[in-house]
């Protein structure tokens, strides 16, 4: 997308996108190393299950934009990801902004999860984040500068059905890219989050199943109406571009900073009030911050404060 008539140019920034091997991630690598951007494309298993997503990467690269780089990153492993930031940074001299992109899916009734399988979620959904932010935190805030975009989902933020595991660590997810916007905020680093709606990209097709499949057959016999809830799309209907979500976080980057929003909600599916609910969290949320300044409704509660008998 070129810069609007009239717009400054866009600095060109180093950028590292984790989750690049499909989906919105290749799309977000491709759009901002095409825009000029020095771009990290991060994946795991860039030698073995992703190799062929990495190699067309990094084809694409020699064709297209040399300012791409492909680099193994698990963001549910510490020690990758403190071995992919510190390549990044001996190659440049920050790295800018940080896209968490990196995420999987998963359908089935939350007690047909194993805890396994949620704290294995949840490692890639929320503290895969965390991972890559704790790393490159230090020499952001030393700058006193960044952008760090998390994306999430619409789902995050409102269930239009039953829920599940994904949304749940989608909320999660939420609640530690905002709280990290306020932390952070006072260094000069901003923090944006992208909630995209439903869109056709491989990770929907690619979800993690329940381990309990009876326990996921009884929910499914007492929820008959939600076999037909949703409908085939009618004929000639154009399906959502995942395009928008890289576009959004272009879009994002070219912001100057301390004026990104908080939240940007992408597509037209699974989107429809989202915006209005995130306006309506922030006029409570500020109307509450008011109060909490008030002497009766500012206190920290301590054993010795506490009523009696409690």
């Amino acid at each position: 997308m070129p810069d609007q008539p009239g717009a400054q140019p866009t600095a060109r920034l180093s950028v590292l996108v984790t989750g690049c091997s499909s989906g919105f991630g290749d799309l977000i690598a491709r759009t901002l190393a095409t825009d000029g951007h020095r771009v990290y494309a991060t994946m795991r298993g860039v030698q073995s299950r992703n190799a062929t997503a990495a190699e067309n990467l990094r084809q694409w690269a020699r064709e297209h934009s040399p300012a791409l780089e492909v680099l193994e990153l698990d963001v549910t492993d510490d020690d990758s990801v403190h071995a992919a930031v510190s390549n990044v940074l001996a190659s440049a001299d920050g790295i800018d902004v940080v896209v968490n992109n990196a995420g999987a899916a998963a359908v089935g009734p939350l007690e047909a999860f194993s805890i396994e399988q949620m704290a294995g979620l949840l490692s890639v959904n929320v503290l895969g984040p965390m991972r890559v932010n704790n790393a490159v935190l230090p020499t952001m805030r030393a700058r006193e500068s960044g952008l760090i975009v998390w994306i999430t989902s619409t789902l995050g933020r409102v269930l239009p059905g039953r829920g599940g595991l994904y949304p749940a660590t989608k909320w999660a997810a939420e609640g530690f890219a905002e709280s990290l916007h306020y932390q952070v905020a006072p260094f000069g680093i901003d923090v944006a989050i992208v909630e995209p709606g439903s869109f056709p990209t491989p990770a929907t097709f690619k979800s993690m199943e329940a381990a309990n499949q009876e326990i996921a057959a009884a929910y499914a016999a007492r929820s008959p109406a939600n076999a037909v809830a949703r409908q085939p799309a009618p004929a000639g209907h154009q399906p959502p571009d995942p395009q928008e979500v890289a576009d959004a976080v272009k879009r994002l980057i070219e912001l100057p900073a301390g004026q990104r929003p908080l939240r940007t909600v992408v597509g037209p599916v699974f989107t429809e009030g989202v915006a209005e609910y995130n306006q309506t969290y922030e006029h409570v949320r500020a109307h509450l911050q008011d109060v909490l300044r008030r002497p009766d409704q500012a206190i920290t509660w301590t054993r010795r404060s506490a009523p009696p008998g409690r």
